[in-house]
């Protein structure tokens, strides 16, 4: 029997391929935007990032329900300083949002798709990039609060 680490690997490298090749239609809120101020007016999380990031550069942002709550979640890549991207993802719990851990992110060129990879919650994400000539990709997950890194290939060197 395979170890869970390979085949998990292996279904993200077919999940990262389907992705970056296919011509699948995504359902609605299911891929990065580029940061505009019009969502300050309407997006609550988006205005909780802001307010605890004051100065810091949103590059990108998507939305879904990452922790199976029935409400979406903000997934955040931000410019950290000139060279070097975070990325977060923040939550609605009551009346307040909550941060999780932030986790470096690709230097360019950055994607988010959510990808249900075990059909059931939380949702998977797979955020890919570069950083000059270096490609990357991870498969995300939150844990608990905790974002974390299924796995991926080369994503260390794109941040």
């Amino acid at each position: 029997m395979m170890p869970r680490r390979v085949l998990l690997w292996l279904l993200g490298m077919f999940l990262f391929l389907l992705s970056a090749c296919g011509s699948q239609e995504q359902p609605k809120n299911s891929d990065e935007r580029d940061f505009s101020p019009e969502i300050l007016r309407d997006n609550q999380l988006m205005q909780a990032f802001v307010a605890a990031h004051p100065g810091q550069e949103v590059l990108k942002y998507a939305q879904a329900d990452l922790s199976g709550d029935g409400r979406d979640d903000l997934i955040v890549i931000y410019r950290e300083n000139k060279d070097r991207n975070r990325m977060c993802i923040i939550r609605a719990e009551g009346d307040h949002s909550i941060e999780s851990n932030s986790v470096p992110a690709p230097v360019s060129d950055q994607t988010i798709r959510f990808k249900d990879i075990d059909s059931k919650a939380p949702l998977e994400f797979i955020a890919q990039g570069r950083k000059g000539a270096v490609v990357g990709y991870a498969i995300f997950r939150l844990e608990d609060g905790v974002l974390v890194d299924l796995f991926g290939e080369g994503f260390e060197n794109c941040c």
